[in-house]
């Protein structure tokens, strides 16, 4: 089982892929701002992360990301949606917000995400 950190102000997003992610057997921790992730963070209820996905436009995005870089440099991370590719230089892929009702989207959305952890696993 693997822990997702999903940092996104939409909703619906957040929900469908938490849920998607407990169906493929991982951990989602859904937070709607910075803020909440750090609190996360620093309950140690999330001590082993696995992947960030985060949308950049959430604000203090960027910062997030340098900040968890100092302290887990091979931490993977999929940014959602991305304005423009300076936003978050740390992310290791990026990948636009699934239309939700879409079936084949959603699915492709998963498949990348088990993609990342297949590199991981390679990395290892």
């Amino acid at each position: 089982m693997k822990n997702v950190l999903i940092v996104d102000k939409n909703l619906g997003f957040l929900y469908w892929l938490a849920e998607a992610l407990v169906a493929a057997k991982h951990q989602p921790w859904p937070a709607c701002s910075v803020s909440e992730a750090a609190a996360l963070l620093r309950s140690r209820r999330l001590t082993n992360l696995d992947l960030l996905i985060l949308n950049p436009s959430v604000r203090g995005a960027a910062q997030f990301i340098n900040r968890l870089r100092r302290t887990r440099p091979d931490l993977k991370v999929l940014a959602v949606d991305p304005l423009n590719d300076t936003q978050v230089r740390g992310a290791n892929a990026w990948r636009a917000l699934p239309n939700l009702a879409d079936l084949s989207a959603r699915q492709e959305w998963l498949h990348d995400i088990e993609r990342v952890f297949a590199r991981q696993k390679r990395a290892a």
